[in-house]
């Protein structure tokens, strides 16, 4: 029975139905003042902070002081980046001036209905059949997917064997290369580039009119990025969305032209690919790097707030999104260590410190869990009189929230009647924090790797793990349960400082503990756990312990407008 494409998402039929204009910038007083604000109080807070210090206990108070500083350099750092952003104006391409592209989608063992999904969605926009060549570059060789794709309009690609001499690159990008040289040898009039996952249709029917009509318009542009959607559970649970990112910090790093390629949704100038050398094998993906090489050369990048790419599978359960986000980790941490700045300015080099310390603050758990835990037990990193407090420290506390809420606003998002801007960012920082762990290893990784070795390629899962994944959350769980243990044994053995005393250390480290309960209910995310009936217990007498069902089948989505 010939296979079928698997049908359109919710999330991307939605996307096409919202269209591609978007509004103008609007709002941004509102971040510079919330940053402005920031940057006030933390003037003020830093002195006080670093003369308050613990002098009894410098083994916990310049810990606390380093980390303490580290976060804030990164807050600061934030808002510098963001007081500029910018949306580029649509250029859409006129019909009858259309350049030949061609896309490339690399596949690895996905299932060939996913397959057939992006391809059918990428055959089906507005733009010319002549003028568009679709490649299907397949690693796995799989005779389905061939078989699959032998009646449709695209050249089914087998790239030479990983470990072949020939191959430039193991992974992606060495798929990616490979079906490169061989549009380079049939099709040498190509102009522009597509890479698409073999997982994200199309969210607009328009992509490649309104992407190319960027790159004709403006030689010095090497790629167009757009917004990258996928489909996710009922409140997006693991923030797969991003849309902090996509919608908020891309506007920023668009101004400072430090925008980079996330691998779908985007499309490249072939000159600037060949300017770099094809895409980077260096790294484990090629994204990240191939947008630093070409900015480093003096190209631009630009980011087009257009859905472009829609996933129609997001990784749900805790193992794989630990392997997608320490992939990031591990790529963004060795290319930022490792490779040479030279050729970037201040404004780009500060886009891409502000990545880099994203995944450093990991450390900072390290310190400000353990910091309120001794703090229960009567031993502060900071020493000062309540007003102290009140005037310092406070300040700091409530102009981060405001910072945070005023950045956490998605730009031309369709689910602005449906956001709860508070609950949206809290389950946003669920994930910054809960994923610490993660990101320490990541780093620890990707240092001792040096530059010259780096961690075996795997394609994230495109199914669900649905069941308890407690040995995943271990190390969150440790950490909640001992602080708990330490609060009971404050309360019965009466070591609770001065209640004021314990506002810096329950800030900075008693958020970190909530946060990290959050995640670790992700753990079993899907399921659901249920006590059976009396008439069931009547039923089914040998049946007594409780039980996990799936429900993810039966999610409800996010509301659509």
């Amino acid at each position: 029975m010939p296979i079928k494409p698997a049908p359109s998402g919710q999330i991307a039929t939605a996307a096409r139905r919202f269209g591609d204009d978007y509004p103008p910038l609007r709002g941004q007083w509102q971040i510079r003042g919330a940053g402005a604000i920031l940057v006030a109080v933390t003037i003020v807070y830093v002195p006080w902070m670093i003369g308050s210090l613990n002098r009894d206990a410098p083994w916990l108070a310049w810990p606390f002081l380093a980390a303490n500083l580290l976060t804030i350099f990164t807050a600061l750092l934030a808002v510098f980046n963001a007081w500029w952003r910018s949306a580029p104006p649509r250029r859409p391409l006129p019909r009858g001036d259309e350049p030949h592209v061609g896309v490339i989608v690399p596949t690895c063992g996905e299932a060939p209905a996913m397959i057939l999904r992006t391809v059918l969605s990428v055959l089906v926009q507005d733009w010319p059949d002549d003028k568009l060549t679709v490649v299907v570059s397949d690693d796995k060789g799989d005779p389905e997917l061939r078989e699959a794709l032998a009646d449709w309009p695209v050249l089914y690609h087998r790239p030479v064997p990983r470990d072949a001499p020939g191959r430039d690159g193991a992974a992606k990008a060495g798929n990616l290369n490979d079906a490169l040289a061989m549009l380079d040898r049939q099709f040498p009039d190509l102009a522009y580039i597509e890479t698409r996952d073999a997982d994200d249709e199309m969210g607009t029917t328009h992509f490649l009119r309104e992407v190319v009509g960027q790159l004709e318009a403006d030689e010095s542009l090497a790629y167009v990025q757009t917004i990258k959607e996928t489909q996710v559970s009922a409140g997006d649970p693991f923030n797969n969305r991003e849309s902090l990112f996509y919608r908020g910090q891309m506007l920023g790093r668009n101004a400072a032209n430090a925008v980079f390629p996330c691998g779908s949704g985007v499309v490249w100038r072939r000159t600037a690919l060949h300017s770099i050398g094809e895409y980077p094998v260096w790294n484990l993906v090629e994204d990240l790097q191939s947008g630093f090489e070409a900015l480093k050369r003096g190209w631009r990048g630009m980011y087009l707030p257009i859905v472009g790419a829609v996933g129609q599978h997001s990784p749900e359960d805790v193992p794989n999104v630990y392997k997608q986000r320490g992939t990031w980790a591990i790529d963004t941490v060795r290319l930022l260590l490792f490779n040479r700045w030279r050729g970037l300015d201040l404004r780009q080099r500060a886009q891409f410190l502000e990545l880099f310390l994203f995944y450093i603050n990991g450390f900072s758990v390290l310190v400000y869990v353990p910091a309120v835990a001794l703090s229960l037990l009567g031993v502060v990193p900071l020493l000062s009189s309540d007003l102290g407090y009140v005037q310092h420290l406070l300040p700091v506390i409530l102009a981060t929230e405001l910072w945070l809420l005023a950045l956490n606003r998605p730009f031309a998002d369709r689910r602005t009647r449906q956001r709860e801007p508070i609950r949206d960012l809290w389950r946003v920082r669920i994930m910054w924090t809960g994923m610490a762990p993660i990101f320490i290893k990541a780093t620890i990784q990707a240092v001792l790797g040096g530059p010259h070795r780096k961690p075996v390629y795997k394609v994230t899962r495109k199914e669900d793990d649905l069941r308890w994944h407690w040995r995943h959350t271990l190390p969150q769980t440790t950490i909640v349960l001992s602080v708990l243990v330490v609060l009971i044994y404050a309360g019965t053995h009466g070591t609770f400082p001065n209640l004021v005393l314990l506002l810096g250390s329950v800030y900075w480290g008693g958020l970190n503990i909530i946060l990290l309960s959050g995640f670790v209910s992700r753990g079993w995310h899907g399921l659901q756990f249920f006590r059976r009936s009396v008439s069931s217990a009547v039923a089914a007498p040998e049946r007594t312990s409780p039980q996990f069902v799936s429900e993810g089948a039966a999610a409800a989505e996010p509301p659509q407008p």
